[in-house]
């Protein structure tokens, strides 16, 4: 298994049937009922990627997605976390011949859930470039990168590499130890950013690779979602746009160079 990368990503949400119409016609995702409590998984293509969990009415805090990081032992990890100095939001649980989770933040704020698949063959890593609409990036947005940096490689042993995006935009990439792309480079487990002026949190984004990303934000605007940044280049990486859902969800989609 190569562990520590994000493997699942979850939509929490109050309204089940708006993100449903919302998603299904900007990425074309299907679904799959599931037996536990109305989740709903996604699938993109012929692949799953997610799921959509009901909030519950009691249940605070707004909608939002929730990144799984692949782990060998999630209780170990969870005592990882708290010594350092990361919190934990709900408690390590397994559900029965699925997996086991918890859910957890970093000391900055970024939430995230370890997670253990109870079936072996999801714990090997798909060879290859991602597929159109499934997620191929998570990036953190944080109030304190240092910090941050200095966590993950504690807990995950990401590498933290640091580079200069020009006009003064520092951004890392969390390398992982051991793994190596076709051009012999370490493979990203994911990305970060300080967070911008006026945005006094921290949190993970989800990136889902599309194919044009001028006209499925343009898409996603007319299906009621805001486009927070709107369609932008980054060199020698991709066109890339981030949205609020009409939940409010940050989520953000990326074009690969052609």
């Amino acid at each position: 298994m190569n562990k520590h990368r994000f493997v699942w990503h979850d939509l929490q949400t109050t309204d089940v049937e708006g993100a449903k119409r919302f998603y299904g016609e900007v990425f074309n995702w299907q679904w799959d009922a599931s037996a536990h409590g109305g989740y709903i998984h996604i699938k993109a293509g012929d692949e799953m990627i997610g799921g959509i969990r009901p909030k519950g009415p009691n249940e605070p805090g707004p909608s939002s997605w929730l990144s799984y990081v692949a782990v060998d032992d999630v209780a170990a990890t969870v005592a990882k976390i708290k010594s350092a100095n990361g919190k934990v939001y709900m408690p390590t649980e397994t559900m029965k011949d699925v997996g086991t989770f918890a859910v957890v933040a970093d000391p900055t704020g970024g939430v995230f859930a370890p997670w253990k698949s109870a079936r072996a063959n999801e714990d090997v890593e798909k060879p290859g470039p991602a597929k159109p609409f499934t997620f191929c990036w998570d990036e953190l947005m944080t109030t304190d990168p240092d910090a941050a940096s200095k966590f993950y490689a504690t807990v995950f042993g990401w590498s933290p590499r640091t580079m200069d995006m020009g006009g003064g935009t520092m951004y890392t990439l969390f390398d992982r130890p051991g793994t190596k792309n076709e051009r012999g480079e370490p493979i990203g487990a994911g990305g970060m950013m300080k967070s911008p002026p006026g945005v006094p949190a921290s949190f993970w984004i989800s990136y889902v690779l599309v194919e044009d990303t001028d006209a499925i934000s343009n898409k996603a605007k007319r299906l009621g979602a805001q486009v927070m940044v709107p369609p932008t280049d980054i060199p020698n990486v991709g066109r890339f746009s981030c949205w609020n859902d009409p939940q409010n969800t940050a989520i953000a989609v990326i074009q690969m160079p052609r």
